[in-house]
């Protein structure tokens, strides 16, 4: 395996162990891993989260420790319980009742071994028959609870009386000070400091004005890898190593020699002028892409996988950033190319690399054997499970059993996604009008793979029959257009196995980027939304506003996998839009049935018959204007008036 190619770092848990993937390849990768990793154990002994976890545990025992020896809370004195009487008691029997107390727990009458209890229960006595006797007292007892009245209460600290006595206190002091004086506001500031620093998406803001400033509509695949490199994350996170200058001159003329011999293209070299960690990231990333085995090539690079591994496994996630900016800017192109940017990376494919060579032992020598000797070209995972189990044998002949094996069970694993359905609808129309909010229903099945140069042309219209079972697998979105999980779904426990990526450092859900676009003029029409767990079928339903004019338009729809190349959906849909007046009347109703308020579904939907989208999405600013002017067209009796009113 190469020196500078980066095997995944499996992170293995008891949650995924069934999905993860166990062909040859990973499991082979997993363990060597596992054998460079450092140490685990000694990592997290030595993590400030743990010892913070572990000191807080030893302050808690020395605290139930001490309150384990505290001395429990006094009953309330009641001078009725210690006189053993009942509360309406009348002064005769009170003085009787003390008396014969008196008598009996009058210290001159206590046995030697118990003078001193029955000297304190004497005094009790005493002060009870004292309270219940005297006037005052006995008021300030019944009105405050004590007989001295109201009793003031005082505030401490719940440390331990060792702590904050003595000559100990000044220590209490200096760790408060400390804690709270200089811990709590670094903490703060160092939190604020990062949320200020980063997006929402946990992007730098620096590195998202590099990617404005550099990003541009018809960007290639080789600028946005110099646009990816200049990311600030690899600026203050990726090691600078003594002696790597000359390494990575070596790494440049491997990735040179391999792109002009592979693909006959020009390596463009970075000069001097560009910063150390671009040229650092930038060759590192293509390495990957490449998968160079540099040892092969006499190239010591052990210093710089650490480093690789750091950049890929980030620049995955900071692509986000980079799609996020051409979804604003609608830009068409440049967002598919990203989202396959995003396919190379997490399977290590140049461009231009046939996508069978995502699954396991197979790799360009195998393919030019085969292909030189067969008139049909395999390239893609369909095209392999479309041939013949002997045409299958001879294509992996020099592969052994375990190996086929491998290579079977990872393309039977990867997900092959066909449209079952796709159509627009307006709610309560049987047609649709400018202005409407259109519903585009997509109904997805995972059993066959589409490549993404072929084509199909459907016409999807709200006049197709809806098979009435789309709500129970529809999805629901939330502001950022992401897919909400149904937590009382039965089955949402279904979910798709984690992806085949032996050479991405991490595990990988698959996912789906579903969008419209229209190529000839390189806009995207609906915004990305992102839809996972597609098992077996899914129904998605995106609105979005129609186009303003009547027409017949041609739209593109996008199906995109997150994770595998070649397993893409385009596909030509169209749209009609017709003019409101071509609405079909409404059934005459009863006129002895009021009108719908105002307020009402019915009634918004009355008042966009009336007086069109725009005004019912106004509010009712101007509701009485349309009134005025609907009862000038009802008067005036003009069909054409009428009809210029409705949208």
């Amino acid at each position: 395996m190469a020196v500078v190619l980066t095997p995944s770092l499996f992170c293995l848990d008891k949650t995924n162990e069934k999905t993860i993937c166990h062909c040859g390849t990973c499991s082979k990768e997993r363990t060597k891993s596992q054998a460079t990793k450092p140490n685990v154990i000694k990592q997290c002994l030595t993590s400030p989260k743990f010892l913070f976890i572990v000191f807080g545990w030893i302050a808690v025992a020395l605290l139930a420790y001490q309150v384990s020896f505290a001395e429990p809370a006094k009953a309330k004195w009641d001078p009725y319980t210690i006189l053993d009487i009942n509360e309406g008691a009348t002064l005769p029997e009170i003085k009787k009742v003390y008396r014969k107390l008196s008598l009996v727990y009058h210290p001159d009458k206590a046995p030697e071994d118990k003078q001193k209890e029955y000297e304190e229960t004497f005094i009790q006595i005493s002060k009870a028959y004292q309270v219940l006797t005297d006037d005052d007292i006995r008021k300030n007892y019944e009105q405050y609870g004590h007989p001295d009245g109201k009793q003031s209460f005082s505030m401490g600290v719940a440390l331990p009386r060792s702590l904050v006595e003595g000559g100990n206190s000044k220590f209490v002091l200096i760790f408060y000070a400390i804690a709270f004086g200089f811990g709590l506001p670094f903490y703060i500031a160092n939190w604020w400091n990062n949320s200020r620093r980063q997006t929402k998406d946990k992007i730098l803001n620096s590195t998202m004005g590099v990617f404005v400033k550099g990003l541009k509509e018809n960007d290639g695949f080789k600028d946005l890898i110099r646009i990816l490199a200049g990311a600030h994350e690899f600026q203050e996170n990726v090691k600078v190593h003594a002696g790597e200058e000359q390494l990575l001159k070596q790494v440049d003329n491997a990735i040179h020699n391999e792109l002009e011999n592979r693909f006959g293209e020009k390596y463009d070299r970075a000069d001097d002028s560009i910063p150390r960690y671009r040229r650092k990231a930038r060759t590192l990333l293509y390495a990957y892409f490449l998968r160079l085995d540099l040892t092969a090539k006499g190239i010591d690079a052990g210093i710089l996988q650490e480093d690789q591994q750091y950049i890929v496994k980030r620049s995955v996630h900071i692509l986000q950033g980079l799609l996020q900016i051409a979804t604003v800017k609608q830009w068409l192109n440049v967002a598919v190319l990203i989202m396959e940017l995003q396919q190379d990376l997490l399977q290590a494919l140049y461009p231009g690399d046939a996508s069978i060579k995502q699954l396991p032992h197979i790799n360009n020598q195998l393919l030019r054997r085969y292909n030189r000797s067969k008139k049909k070209q395999v390239s893609s995972v369909q095209q392999l499970l479309d041939l013949t189990e002997p045409e299958r044998k001879s294509l992996l002949n020099p592969l052994s059993e375990s190996e086929y094996l491998d290579v079977m069970e990872v393309a039977q694993r990867v997900p092959r996604l066909s449209v079952e359905k796709a159509l627009f609808k307006v709610i309560g129309d049987k047609i649709i009008t400018t202005g409407a909010i259109i519903t585009f229903v997509l109904k997805l099945k995972n059993g066959k793979v589409h490549s993404i140069d072929t084509e199909v042309d459907s016409k999807a219209t709200p006049n197709d029959h809806d098979d009435g079972n789309d709500s129970e697998d529809e999805d629901e979105f939330d502001e950022q257009g992401n897919t909400k999980v149904k937590k009382d779904d039965d089955d949402s426990k279904d979910t798709l196995p984690l992806a085949h990526t032996p050479y991405y450092p991490n595990e990988k859900k698959p996912y789906w980027w579903i969008f419209l676009g229209d190529p000839k003029v390189n806009r995207i029409l609906v915004p990305p939304r992102k839809v996972s767990d597609i098992v077996d079928e899914k129904t998605i339903r995106i609105p979005f506003a129609g186009p303003p004019k009547p027409g017949t338009y041609t739209f593109s729809l996008f199906v995109k996998c997150d994770t595998y190349a070649g397993t893409d959906i385009l596909q030509n849909i169209q749209l009609t839009i017709q003019e409101p007046s071509d609405l079909p009347p409404e059934d005459d109703v009863d006129d002895s049935i009021s009108e719908p308020e105002e307020d009402s579904i019915a009634g918004q939907m009355k008042m966009m018959r009336e007086q069109g989208l725009a005004s019912a999405l106004a509010g009712g600013t101007q509701n009485d204007e349309a009134k005025g002017q609907k009862q000038k067209d009802d008067d005036s009796d003009s069909d054409s008036d009428s009809s210029s009113d409705e949208e």
